[in-house]
């Protein structure tokens, strides 16, 4: 069973820009509980699991307003990273990059996905892969061991769409369709 270690932030949402501002979230085993206030970065920090281990980003987002406002940061270019440490299925230590920047233009922000870098550590040697996102994506989801529709819909579920264990028959139906991979 995969198990992650911990994850930092930079640059995304409300997480500061600077590398003083970079923060680290180190996760308990067998539970992580996540405590605060409203605007704290509780869903920000469920946000950036689900891009780091899928590529997905938030609903509605596009990413433009996943990374840090360059106007509000003073900024021209906001670049964004999210790290992330684990053990993968089979108990290997795997680290996970992924890199956005932010670009303000006039009055539009332009978006763009910056090359991603995963890095195991076999047999004590270091191996990366520095690619695109549909690589790593594919990496991390053989990497934890589990489908993207079961960490898009069950672990890593955004709170705008946690009711569809109470939809109605054919969506329900898709749903469990999508998740446990039927066909007809």
């Amino acid at each position: 069973m995969s198990k992650i270690d911990k994850m930092s932030i930079l640059g995304v949402r409300s997480f500061g820009v600077e590398d003083k501002d970079k923060q680290v979230i180190t996760f308990f085993n067998p539970l992580t509980i996540l405590v605060g206030p409203n605007g704290a970065g509780k869903t920000t920090i469920i946000e950036c699991l689900k891009y780091i281990c899928t590529g997905d980003f938030p609903p509605g987002s596009k990413g433009n307003s996943f990374v840090h406002d360059p106007k509000v940061a003073n900024e021209t270019d906001v670049r964004a990273q999210i790290r992330l440490q684990f053990h993968d299925v089979n108990g290997e230590l795997v680290a996970v990059q992924r890199s956005m920047i932010c670009s303000q233009k006039g009055k539009k922000t332009e978006f763009k996905t910056l090359e991603g870098v995963i890095t195991r550590i076999k047999h004590g040697e270091k191996v990366s892969l520095s690619s695109k996102c549909a690589e790593i994506d594919r990496e991390m989801i053989t990497a934890l061991g589990v489908s993207k529709s079961v960490i898009n819909n069950v672990i890593f579920c955004h709170q705008e769409d946690s009711n569809w264990p109470l939809s109605e028959g054919r969506a329900l139906k898709q749903k469990f369709d999508e998740i446990f991979s039927a066909t007809r």
